[in-house]
């Protein structure tokens, strides 16, 4: 079986882009973007990160703090500690309850020691933010979701996601029933043909399923096939394209699904999603 990682992956590439670089002395306000999450690596220096509505967590060595998806929050450094930071904003999936997005818990909170894979790839982006070199903005990008891809490999291998997408892809049967849909959303998959994919009963898949992943194999593949559907149209797909690539049979089957997912139809939240990115 293909990597499932690397399979999801191939629909959705992760994105990262330089938001903030420097010393933080007291408090920073951080700015929250429509449907981004957030990525703080600290150099030196202590701080506590305040997301709204979520436990504050500290950081009081070397380290990073990881927001999957797009929560207003504040990082304070300590008094006489100041924090040297450098921050990138995060994009895994177009829609903020996306699988992809819901992948993770609110807060990742890892010191760098806990990571030693990482320390290769810190010391190329530090270099590299040091250096004036040709090409320097799109080699951060790329160090940058190198090192995404490492915390959330991390997060499966440790097993610190109970629920969720990745705590399905760490299971080896259900991995391959969220391969299957993630490949090929256009086939018309059921629970029996889902759980023979995952080589379990179809009672003993669905129960499963919604154990690990939080929600029906059904319910999980409406929303996969509206990220996609959200993705292409970000891409200038047409919405008929998009519907059928992403597996609706017709137009108006897509467009009642996409309004009862999002709240709105396909070409208002197209408007309104690159009206926030202008």
């Amino acid at each position: 079986m293909d990597d499932p990682l690397n399979t999801l992956f191939t629909r959705f590439r992760p994105s990262a882009k330089m938001a903030f670089s420097g010393t933080v002395c007291g408090m920073l306000n951080d700015q929250h973007e429509v449907e981004l999450g957030h990525l703080h690596l600290m150099r030196a220096g202590r701080m506590t990160v305040q997301p709204r509505g979520s436990d504050a967590v500290r950081l009081d060595e070397p380290g990073l703090v990881f927001l999957p998806r797009a929560i207003p929050h504040t990082l304070t450094a300590d008094e006489g500690n100041d924090a040297t930071l450098l921050c990138a904003t995060i994009e895994i999936g177009q829609q903020v309850g996306s699988p992809l997005a819901l992948a993770l818990p609110t807060v990742v909170a890892l010191p760098f020691r806990e990571m030693p894979q990482l320390q290769p790839a810190l010391e190329l982006l530090f270099a590299e933010f040091a250096s004036t070199a040709s090409g320097r903005g799109t080699a951060l990008e790329r160090l940058l979701e190198y090192i995404l891809i490492l915390v959330l490999r991390h997060q499966i291998d440790a097993g610190n996601t109970k629920t969720g997408l990745l705590a399905g892809l760490a299971d080896r049967g259900l991995a391959r029933s969220l391969t299957v849909m993630h490949e090929h959303p256009k086939r018309g998959w059921s629970l029996q043909s889902l759980a023979e994919a995952a080589g379990m009963s179809r009672a003993r898949f669905a129960d499963r399923f919604h154990e690990v992943l939080g929600t029906t194999p059904m319910a999980y593949l409406s929303a996969w096939r509206i990220s996609l559907a959200q993705d292409l149209l970000l891409k200038g797909r047409p919405a008929k394209s998009a519907a059928a690539e992403s597996g609706y049979t017709s137009a108006a089957a897509f467009t009642r699904a996409f309004t009862r997912s999002v709240g709105k139809s396909p070409t208002h939240w197209l408007v309104d999603r690159q009206t926030s990115d202008a």
